[in-house]
Formats: C-alpha cells, sequence, structure tokens
C-alpha cells in the first residue's frame, strides 16, 4: 500500500499543531485551573476593587483562552511564512519518502523514529532531528489508516 500528500503547511497548521502540544500536557490543567481561579476572583472581589485591579483581573481571566491563542496564531503566520516549498511525503514498504523541490530522501522503517498521533493532527517524526505535519486538511480523513499502517511497519 502507499500513501502520498502533497502539501506546504498554512498558518493554520502550525496553530492547530502548538494548540494541540499546549493541550496535551500537564500545562492546560494550569491553564484551565487559573483560568477558573480568576473567574472566582473577578465574582467574588469586582465590587470592591479599584479600577486598577479590575484591569489586572480581566487581563488574568484572557490570558489563557484569549491572549495566548491569540499569540500563537501570530506565531504560527510566522512559521508558515517561512515556508516557501511544497514537500510530498509518500509511505510505503520500503519507508518514508521526503521530497522538497528537487532534493529526496527515503527513511527506512528500520532507521524510522516514531510518529505522534494526536487529534486533528499526525506528527511522523523519521530521525531525531525533522517532524512534519500532517493536518486532517492534509490526510482528508486517512489519519487513522497511516497512522495504522506506520505502527504497523515499524513492527
Amino acid at each position: 500500500m502507499k500513501y502520498e500528500y502533497k502539501f506546504r503547511n498554512t498558518k493554520g497548521d502550525y496553530f492547530i499543531f502548538n494548540m494541540s502540544n499546549i493541550y496535551s500536557q500537564w500545562t492546560a490543567l494550569v491553564n484551565i485551573v487559573f483560568t477558573v481561579a480568576m473567574a472566582v476572583l473577578i465574582a467574588s472581589r469586582w465590587s470592591d476593587a479599584h479600577i486598577f485591579f479590575k484591569g489586572i483581573m480581566v487581563f488574568g481571566l484572557c490570558l489563557f483562552p484569549v491572549i495566548q491563542p491569540v499569540s500563537i496564531y501570530i506565531r504560527s503566520s510566522a512559521q508558515a511564512e517561512g515556508i516557501k516549498d511544497e514537500t510530498v511525503l509518500s509511505f510505503d514498504d520500503a519507508g518514508m519518502h521526503i521530497s522538497v523541490n528537487s532534493h529526496g530522501q527515503l527513511i527506512k522503517w528500520k532507521d524510522y523514529k516514531t510518529t505522534i498521533n494526536r487529534p486533528f493532527v499526525l506528527i511522523p517524526i523519521p530521525d531525531g532531528q525533522h517532524a512534519y505535519i500532517l493536518t486532517d486538511r492534509i490526510l482528508k480523513g486517512q489519519r487513522r489508516e497511516l497512522f495504522a499502517y506506520i505502527q504497523g511497519r515499524k513492527q
């Protein structure tokens, strides 16, 4: 079987990847606890607070659900602008084929490192230095099948 994908990552792809990184770690729990704590603080102290403290409370409440995603989107835009060429990834019985411009490379399955499967994104990591972001937009509904295929080749 052969899977082939020709793509250039967009700012939306990088945004999904970066957000999935944050919300698949303990950082997500800290973000949620902090936001709930700020909501409770605002509910209990709003009427007694000075205007400066009200501003700080609103900033704290908006920090993780609003400000953090906006800053990640801005960073994702910069990452996407750095990508000028399309990448072609293909997976077959020989291994993972990578092609960018005129440069091509084959990573054999025995040398292949790992694949991270998260909701909405699959991240093949063929070696210790490179990773490729394959979102559902690129995979067109084949994320589970491709992950199963890669896992079957790695054994």
